[in-house]
C-alpha cells in the first residue's frame, strides 16, 4: 500500500484528467481502472490506517512505488462513494 500525499499525486492527478479512464465500483473501497489506451484493466485498493490514506494498484507503476493515474481515478470514485455514505 502507497501513502497518498498531495506531493506524490500532483502528476498522477493531470494524467488522469488527461485519459480519463472508466472505473467501476467493486466493492467497498475496491475498484476496477479500465486503462484508456488498451484493454487492460487494474484492480485498485484503498483504506485508512492510523490517519493516513492508502492505496494500491496492479500496474508497475504502483509495483515500483509510484502514485499511478489508476489510483487517483479509484480514488476519486471512492471519495464519492463515501461522501454518499455521510450525507445519507
Amino acid at each position: 500500500m502507497l501513502k497518498l500525499t498531495t506531493e506524490n499525486t500532483v502528476k498522477a492527478i493531470e494524467r488522469c484528467r488527461q485519459l480519463k479512464p472508466r472505473v467501476k465500483a467493486l466493492g467497498e473501497r475496491y475498484f476496477a481502472v479500465y486503462s484508456s489506451r488498451n484493454a487492460s484493466v487494474y484492480h485498485v485498493r484503498f483504506e485508512v490506517r492510523n490517519g493516513e490514506k492508502l492505496g494500491q494498484c496492479e500496474c508497475k507503476a504502483s509495483e515500483k512505488g509510484l502514485i499511478c493515474y489508476h489510483i487517483i481515478a479509484g480514488a476519486t470514485a471512492n471519495i464519492y462513494r463515501q461522501s454518499l455514505k455521510r450525507t445519507a
